[in-house]
């Protein structure tokens, strides 16, 4: 299994096009951990939908505008408490995170009767969001009885506790904090596959004294294709260059 991922793309629809160009069609799915940005998202899933494999995503704070209910593309899988099978391995998570929900029918719910109880109860309610959300998480795994040591599990930012709701999970991608990582615990392969759109001010060669100013921008961002065997997963780093 082979698998493209990245995160926080924020508009960035240059740093995607340059993606494609670098990347033929030899993915068995596309994954893309939140902050598609919600003004250019069907251009976004437009240019993703010329791979030639499903595209599994879920939402950031970047897209706290888009909605739940609409499909981009017959290939494009909104994950959100829900189960997407590929081949061998299972694919689940849920969309939007604490920074903010956006239309997360959850958080939409819970915090919807917290605001008619008082300001007490809506502070008691945004902690609730996160476990209920992982709750319904650990429901829809265990609804579709599928194995969580091929489960990969994907969210924004990186979900707290998986290893006492999920034990055994294969794989967790997410991203939010634009810093790539690969850690291992207890058992569970943790990859933060970085942010697509990271610009760096770079400074004129041509001057010996400038300010902030002078500078522009150049985009340092990162995404990681994944090949997954039937023991473990081998990450490969890769650099988008300026768009």
């Amino acid at each position: 299994m082979r698998l493209l991922a990245f995160s926080d793309i924020h508009h960035n629809l240059g740093a995607v096009r340059k993606l494609r160009a670098s990347e033929a069609n030899s993915f068995d799915a596309v994954v893309v951990a939140g902050d598609i940005g919600s003004a250019n998202a069907s251009e976004f899933f437009k240019i993703l939908s010329t791979f030639k494999c499903p595209v599994l995503y879920v939402f950031g704070n970047w897209d706290h505008e888009l909605s739940y209910g609409k499909v981009y593309g017959d290939n494009c899988h909104l994950i959100h408490s829900n189960v997407v099978t590929i081949g061998e391995l299972h694919f689940s998570g849920f969309s939007g995170c604490p920074t903010n929900w956006g239309k997360n029918p959850i958080a939409h719910r819970i915090l919807t009767k917290a605001k008619k109880a008082g300001s007490a109860q809506l502070r008691l309610a945004k902690g609730s969001v996160l476990k209920s959300n992982r709750a319904s998480l650990r429901k829809a795994i265990g609804s579709a009885s599928v194995d969580p040591r091929k489960c990969v599990v994907i969210t924004h930012e990186r979900l707290s506790r998986l290893s006492e709701e999920i034990p055994g999970t294969l794989l967790h991608l997410f991203g939010h904090i634009h810093r790539y990582s690969d850690n291992i615990y207890k058992g569970t392969r943790y990859i933060d596959v970085a942010a697509l759109d990271r610009p760096i001010p770079v400074r004129p060669r041509a001057k010996k004294r400038w300010t902030m100013e002078d500078c522009g921008n150049v985009n340092a961002g990162n995404y990681v294709t994944i090949e997954i065997s039937s023991s473990q997963g081998v990450l490969r780093r890769m650099r988008v260059h300026a768009a």
